[in-house]
């Protein structure tokens, strides 16, 4: 539920939809998408949402003996049932999921914060979360919650917008051409983002061409006049087409860049992050790899585009901590000294490499270091090659003491590991099956003459995999449990 209300009026005004039956009077309402969230005496004013998978024109009619104020309706859904014309303040629009975004847009415009927008092939809710953190030492700041950045999240973000907020972090994703430029223009950054291009979703977009265009798509909402472009300085094609989406939509200002050639003195720290230099302030990671170098770039510099202290966004940096799934450590329970570092969140090909080089680049501080590596999704025809050439790539890297690969896309990874590494490659048949994913690993090691004791244990895959999980089917084989 948001708290942004609206009066019947702008409702209307914000959507350009008609009234439909009788107005009766009420309070400014919250819009609800939901009818679970409903309550008598809410005033709520409902808006169903139009799914693939759902409907919640299904619940139209028993809002309102729930409580809601009034509710929109889309015209196909009226016409099929005539009888809701009588319903109390209803307002019917041709989409109600566009509604949706035009009430989130009209808010956004009756407040004074500065909206920055993201978006990025791999890591844009990392720094998304890192630029929440840092801008949070100087300013009032809002984000995204969790990775809500569709049209429904979009929406939500914008309408959680608070009166007293100075910046509000908006991360919008996409699956196709077009997505982008939509919520691009709900929110009318005042700054828009673009951190990368790699092929996830090059199954649905058929190049990274594509991605490309449909990343910067993310300058449709920017203000010709005052609008602010900055993307990574370190990615040609993205630089490329940035450039020319830039001049063609005839904005005034200079697109802005930001580069891994900036930061100086890059090393790693004792605890394993990472540090460097920007311009004369010294600023300290907790994450490793230089993909979180180059994140932290794309923090600094775009708070310095907005005129805030860098000492204050390199005390946010330092204080940063990644969300569940995103370089999560902690201690397998009932093995001896043994890590499940769990970086499981989701993956593409340039993020798993990042990731893994990240990982492999630590120090291991005496632990072996066994991977368990899951399939890459939504890479279309294109995807056994991907995953041969992540296969190929891993053999040929040292510190790796095993590979154990998971799900539909395993096999690619681990038979062309195996042409080229001297460590154990090993495919778990299990697939989403993490107690037999588990056992498999287990029975595998001992195979090996090598028990799971003394050990990192690195996740990274697909989310549909859930590799997280298999932390709870490694417990029953536990040989410290009481």
């Amino acid at each position: 539920m948001t708290t942004a209300r609206f009066t019947f009026d702008e409702l209307l005004t914000a959507t350009g939809g008609h009234p439909a039956g009788k107005r009766t009077p009420f309070e400014p309402a919250r819009i609800s998408t939901d009818s679970r969230t409903l309550r008598p005496g809410s005033g709520d004013f409902f808006l169903p949402i139009a799914g693939e998978n759902f409907d919640g024109h299904a619940y139209l009619a028993a809002v309102f003996d729930q409580g809601a104020a009034g509710a929109f309706a889309q015209k196909d859904r009226l016409a099929k049932n005539p009888d809701w014309a009588n319903l109390p303040n209803l307002i019917v629009v041709d989409d109600t999921t566009q509604a949706y975004l035009a009430v989130a847009r009209h808010h956004r415009r009756r407040m004074k914060a500065r909206i920055v927008a993201l978006t990025g092939s791999s890591g844009k809710t990392t720094t998304k979360e890192m630029l929440f953190r840092a801008f949070s030492e100087a300013a009032r700041t809002q984000c995204t919650q969790k990775n809500f950045n569709n049209e429904i999240g979009v929406s939500q973000t914008l309408l959680s917008l608070q009166p007293d907020t100075d910046i509000l972090i908006v991360e919008m994703g996409m699956r196709g051409l077009g997505e982008i430029g939509l919520l691009s223009r709900c929110a009318e950054p005042d700054l828009a983002l673009v951190i990368n291009v790699g092929p996830a979703h090059i199954g649905r977009l058929g190049s990274l061409e594509n991605i490309a265009q449909a990343k910067c798509e993310i300058f449709e909402g920017l203000n010709p006049d005052t609008g602010i472009g900055l993307v990574n300085g370190d990615d040609a094609l993205l630089l490329d087409t940035a450039r020319r989406v830039w001049h063609r939509q005839g904005m005034k200002g200079e697109l802005d860049t930001y580069s891994l050639k900036e930061a100086r003195n890059i090393s790693t720290t004792p605890t394993g992050g990472m540090r460097f230099e920007y311009g004369k302030q010294a600023v300290e990671l907790a994450l490793p790899g230089e993909h979180m170098v180059s994140n932290a770039l794309a923090v600094l510099k775009t708070g310095e585009l907005l005129g805030l202290a860098t000492d204050k966004l390199a005390q946010g940096l330092c204080a940063f901590q990644p969300a569940e799934g995103r370089w999560h450590r902690e201690p397998l329970t009932g093995f001896e000294n043994v890590w499940i570092i769990d970086d499981a969140y989701n993956a593409n090909p340039a993020s798993m490499k990042a990731s893994l080089a990240a990982f492999l680049g630590q120090d291991a501080a005496g632990l072996k270091r066994f991977l368990v590596i899951g399939g890459m999704k939504e890479l279309g025809d294109d995807a056994p090659e991907y995953h041969k050439a992540l296969g190929e790539w891993l053999g040929t890297l040292g510190g790796i003491d095993g590979l154990f690969t998971v799900g539909e896309e395993g096999p690619w990874i681990a038979e062309a590991a195996r042409e080229k590494a001297d460590f154990p490659v090993v495919h778990l048949a299990g697939s989403d099956d993490h107690a037999l994913n588990a056992q498999s690993l287990i029975e595998s090691l001992q195979r090996l003459n090598c028990p799971l004791k003394d050990a990192l244990l690195f996740l990274k895959g697909s989310r549909a995999y859930r590799l997280e999980k298999l932390a709870e089917g490694l417990r029953p084989f536990a040989p410290l449990r009481s």
